[in-house]
């Protein structure tokens, strides 16, 4: 004869709690109670890698709780208050409760400041202490939230299932209120500090987007001047981070002198005609990807975007090693009172720079 099977558990609770057994809500409740006897306190232990990724899990468990007894409250300030620049891009419909909101509390409560770009930008005294009594209530709540779901496991509902969901909702938004108002305060206290950080991206932005404007309208004069403008700011950018770069200046009208080379091509020499091309190449390809910060977003350690910081050296380096050609046509007719149309713009030039990033390869 064949062994017998073993014997299923038998069921316990009301017909009503057995069903409840079989759904992904009880499993979150099980879930939460056994991570819990393994968190770490945020507000004072030394919190490693596992430690984070436990908070998060028991944060991820009370987020879809939350979301299954609809503690329905709206996070709009988490879009609100992303910068951006900064990436990455946000989520549209907010939900849950992120444990990097833990990690940065611990850090406001740290220490007095966070640094960008070597330099230091200072918390508020009061976010500071609000994070500390943040962090206080979050070790109390996850041990509260645990405690009031353990007992009910063990003792079947006895209070009644339809009870049970009340008083954890009323838990879960208690918890829920307590994480806006702290969240709230700190993505404020973030945009402004990143606001700071940011403020030399903006101006490049609003120069290149400026600059596009002018060459719709085909305003040479404004398109001249908008171009002398953002390569200043282009300089002062790149030394900012770039500060091992030759410390030597740019010459003024770059591009506009870049694009009298090709207008003048008869009087240069086939060198100064190359440097003039790559110059625009260079130019063209950071102005492109400023276009598209809004869209692609940036890393507030701006060293730590590598196409930025490639782009920018390359446009530095092509600037200093078109001097001699740039110098040269600076002595011929101005280009605005010699040249009537076919003027250089981003619009025009795109194509051409597409075909020569696609056979870069071949050269």
């Amino acid at each position: 004869m064949g062994k017998k099977g073993k014997k299923k558990s038998k069921e316990t609770g009301t017909p009503d709690v057995q069903k409840f057994k079989k759904t992904r809500e009880f499993w979150l409740l099980k879930e939460c109670v056994t991570i819990q006897e393994s968190l770490p306190f945020v507000a004072m232990d030394v919190l490693d890698d596992l430690a984070f990724m436990k908070v998060a899990r028991f944060l991820n468990m009370v987020g879809l709780l939350a979301e299954h007894l609809q503690v329905n409250t709206k996070k709009d300030y988490r879009f609100n208050y992303h910068h951006k620049y900064l990436a990455p891009t946000p989520q549209f419909f907010p939900f849950g409760y992120d444990v990097d909101v833990i990690r940065q509390a611990r850090l406001v409560q740290e220490k007095p400041g966070i640094t960008y770009n070597g330099q230091e930008y200072q918390f508020a005294e009061s976010l500071r202490t609000l994070s500390e009594k943040f962090l206080k209530e979050i070790d109390s709540y996850m041990t509260k939230i645990a405690s009031e779901i353990e007992p009910r496991l063990k003792d079947d509902f006895a209070t009644g299932l339809k009870r049970f969901k009340v008083d954890l909702k009323e838990d879960l938004e208690i918890f829920d209120q307590m994480w806006i108002k702290y969240e709230q305060e700190y993505v404020k206290a973030r945009h402004e500090i990143l606001t700071q950080v940011f403020q030399q991206v903006d101006r490049l932005v609003t120069l290149e987007m400026m600059l596009t404007q002018a060459e719709e309208r085909l305003d040479v004069e404004a398109k001249q001047a908008l171009e002398n403008e953002l390569v200043r700011e282009i300089e002062k950018f790149t030394r900012y981070l770039c500060p091992d770069l030759p410390h030597e200046d740019f010459p003024e009208d770059v591009i506009p002198l870049a694009e009298a080379c090709i207008f003048y091509e008869s009087k240069c020499t086939e060198e100064w005609l190359h440097l003039a091309k790559y110059l625009i190449k260079d130019y063209l390809e950071l102005r492109i990807y400023i276009s598209k910060i809004p869209e692609e977003r940036l890393k507030p350690q701006l060293k730590e975007n590598q196409q930025l910081m490639r782009l920018l050296r390359s446009f530095h380096e092509s600037v200093l090693a078109s001097r001699v050609a740039l110098d040269f046509v600076s002595r011929l007719p101005r280009l605005i009172h010699a040249k009537t149309s076919n003027w250089m713009t981003k619009k025009l030039l795109e194509p051409d720079l597409r075909y020569i990033q696609k056979t870069a390869h071949l050269a």
